[in-house]
């Protein structure tokens, strides 16, 4: 339940992605704001800005706040509430276009329930207990160890809790003195001049800039833009299809944390998500260039146009599917595993920095980019950064399930472009160890 809480605000994250998305197509919104009598260039730009400042905070306010203890917990169910966020931003303005069309209730309506996600997590935190890590931390032993007792429904007595408290205990002091009193400058020195730590600072930036830059995010926000792109009329019609895209991949989000990913392990995941991605993306970029001369009445009134038109609305739909078992999540998941203790939380940190970053300027520069590509240029771009991330994910990323830190230490200590060569678990030569069970439970914690 707690960490369903803390989980929570992900609801209020896709929520807003998906109210602004419908907002700015809105008839009433763009003649309440003077959007109606702007050129297509001039249009363009502001609903990137509107669009992408929404996201311009979290690149200052991610630094320094994924805590160690539940960040590997949090990734995914935090990634489910986001989708399912979604779902709830595109549906609400789905069912206010219908009640309220052409009012300012039709836009004022979804912005103001934007509160209530936000007011149910604030009001959620209140019946959380404080961390037993954290209360370890600061020498609060006994307040610890009760509050483990009551979140594991087990008496102080047992034996299990004790050793789990002790665990904890032995964990924090094996941190602090790996860390000793390192600050920035000594993390970011541990991080870039060893090679292998390095190597693992690029692959994670590299895989965050290929995650925001395959387009999916930037499609999910201009998604009611995109399948009127593909042939659908009308604000209804088009807050439906949106609402089907978000329970698409909130199922396909869902599919993948319980199922997928410990299944086929993370490589393979990625490799198969980008690949669809690219397919998805060339057939929509083909179909738009192709119809590019075509009126909406030309399209509906020749058969085999129109039967690509339902194509390219259903590789949307795949796209979804193929960017939630690939680059949405395995970032976050593979960055958590790679790092070694001392320099983990400092990465990670940056990381969220870049993945903010990196989606403002995706997000900011999706209209933009539409327009002067004549729509199906900015698919073509995005498949081509997919084929670029394909490749590079083929040559250096490795499948860290099962793998020790120790296993991974050597493993980027060779060249990026080997990697494949030793890229699954089962590949290693490492020899057994007597300490290999507690490396496959720190490996484990960091999941």
């Amino acid at each position: 339940m707690c960490t369903l809480i803390f989980a929570f605000p992900g609801v209020a994250k896709g929520f807003d992605e998906g109210n602004i998305a419908s907002l700015v197509v809105q008839a009433r919104f763009m003649a309440d704001f003077g959007l109606d009598v702007q050129t297509e260039h001039e249009y363009a730009n502001t609903k990137g800005w509107i669009v992408s400042i929404a996201t311009a905070g979290a690149v200052f306010g991610c630094f320094g706040i994924s805590p160690k203890a539940i960040r590997g917990l949090l990734t995914l169910q935090y990634a489910a509430c986001q989708q399912l966020g979604v779902v709830f931003g595109f549906f609400i303005n789905y069912g206010v276009t219908k009640s309220y069309a052409g009012t300012e209730t039709q836009w004022m309506l979804p912005t103001l329930l934007q509160l209530l996600p936000a007011a149910l997590w604030g009001l959620g935190t209140f019946l959380c207990p404080e961390s037993p890590r954290w209360l370890l931390y600061v020498g609060q032993r006994e307040k610890a160890l009760a509050t483990l007792s009551k979140l594991r429904h087990a008496p102080l007595e047992d034996p299990s809790l004790q050793a789990e408290i002790s665990g904890m205990d032995a964990r924090i002091l094996h941190e602090s003195e790996a860390a000793g009193n390192t600050g920035v400058w000594e993390l970011a020195k541990e991080t870039f001049i060893p090679v292998e730590n390095r190597r693992r600072f690029f692959l994670i930036f590299m895989a965050t800039l290929f995650s925001q830059w395959s387009g999916a995010n930037a499609i999910t926000q201009y998604s009611p833009t995109i399948f009127g792109y593909l042939g659908i009329d009308g604000d209804e019609a088009k807050f439906l299809a949106t609402g089907i895209y978000a329970v698409v991949k909130f199922v396909s989000t869902l599919a993948f944390a319980l199922f997928v990913v410990d299944f086929i392990g993370r490589r393979r995941s990625l490799m198969t998500g980008i690949a669809l991605q690219l397919v998805t993306l060339v057939y929509v970029g083909g179909y738009l260039g192709g119809t590019s001369s075509m009126s909406a009445e030309h399209i509906r009134d020749t058969p085999g146009v129109s039967r690509a038109s339902t194509a390219a609305i259903v590789a949307i739909y795949f796209h979804a599917v193929a960017w939630s078992i690939g680059w949405f999540s395995i970032p976050y998941l593979v960055g958590s595993e790679i790092f070694p203790t001392k320099i983990r939380s400092f990465n990670m940190s940056i990381s969220m920095g870049f993945h903010w970053a990196f989606y403002f300027g995706c997000s900011r520069a999706m209209p933009s980019l539409l327009a002067a590509t004549h729509k199906w240029g900015a698919f073509v771009f995005f498949g081509c950064i997919c084929l670029i991330s394909l490749v590079y994910v083929f040559f250096a990323m490795p499948d860290t399930t099962g793998r020790s830190l120790e296993a991974l230490d050597g493993l980027f200590q060779r060249p990026w472009y080997t990697v494949y060569q030793v890229a699954y678990a089962d590949r290693d030569a490492e020899p057994e160890r007597p300490d290999k069970t507690l490396d496959k439970a720190e490996h484990l914690e960091s999941v």
